[in-house]
């Protein structure tokens, strides 16, 4: 089924809560930048806020997006960074993957993204073909063993921890990932895992979390001790990520087991 990317968009603004992921998230990203070289980079769908408004560390920054809200939004902070080597396209990745061969990137994150296509090899195919041997490629995914998915496994309201959500099912997401689903998928692609885990340990859903912060029984504070007891409870963020590069020996059933040189 194809995705109807305007709805997605109206449907992301205006989600309870996403705001205080998109915090958490972009924090375990910083970090993840602050380990590995990232002069050239590429951000496969922005969505409100691109990462060039966080950082300046790196020399060029390329930006697919393909809806037309999060590009405009993009191409308007995008006049804030003067002097800065930005490019903004509208489009899929694997439309406008023409438009990316003659670039070379260290550094590509893919951020709240995989589980929502319903194409997923196709995308990570793409992402693998625009890497050199040693580019990091970035993938983070909501967490089917995320404590508030297993908390409601346990009370009886759904089946199993990869039970779409009313939510999944808002926002049109195709895939529910846990570690092994994903790990699965991208070394089915030819790339190895380098580095992985979660963050952020989330004990209710999207809605009842807004609701605390809006009744006060939920703090900031507390929302910072939460992202910090993941340490305590490995695993079971609300969301997972693994950095992969492309592997010495591909596995790849199209490049016949040769090197990826």
């Amino acid at each position: 089924m194809r995705r109807d990317i305007n709805d997605y968009q109206t449907r992301y603004v205006q989600q309870a809560f996403e705001p205080w992921m998109v915090r958490f998230r972009k924090r375990k990203i910083l970090d993840i930048l602050s380990l590995h070289i990232h002069d050239t980079m590429l951000e496969v769908g922005c969505g409100l806020e691109s990462i060039f408004l966080e950082i300046d560390s790196y020399k060029r920054l390329v930006v697919v997006e393909p809806g037309e809200t999060f590009y405009s939004k993009a191409m308007a902070d995008r006049q804030t960074k003067p002097g800065r080597d930005i490019t903004v396209i509208q489009g899929l990745l694997e439309s406008v993957r023409g438009m990316l061969t003659e670039e070379s990137f260290d550094f590509i994150l893919l951020s709240g993204m995989l589980h929502e296509v319903a194409n997923p090899d196709e995308i990570l195919a793409t992402l693998y073909g625009l890497c050199r041997p040693d580019t990091v490629v970035h993938i983070n995914v909501p967490n089917a063993q995320s404590f508030h998915r297993l908390l409601a496994v346990e009370m009886g309201l759904i089946p199993n921890e990869f039970q779409k959500s009313e939510l999944n099912l808002q926002l049109q997401h195709h895939t529910v990932y846990d570690l092994e689903r994903l790990r699965a998928a991208v070394t089915g692609q030819g790339f190895e895992v380098i580095e992985h885990g979660s963050y952020l340990i989330k004990p209710f859903t999207h809605a009842q979390m807004q609701t605390l912060l809006d009744s006060g029984l939920m703090t900031e504070r507390m929302l910072e001790g939460l992202y910090g007891m993941e340490k305590h409870m490995p695993g079971l963020g609300s969301e997972i990520f693994v950095n992969v590069r492309k592997r010495s020996v591909c596995c790849r059933s199209d490049c016949g087991g040769g090197r990826n040189d």
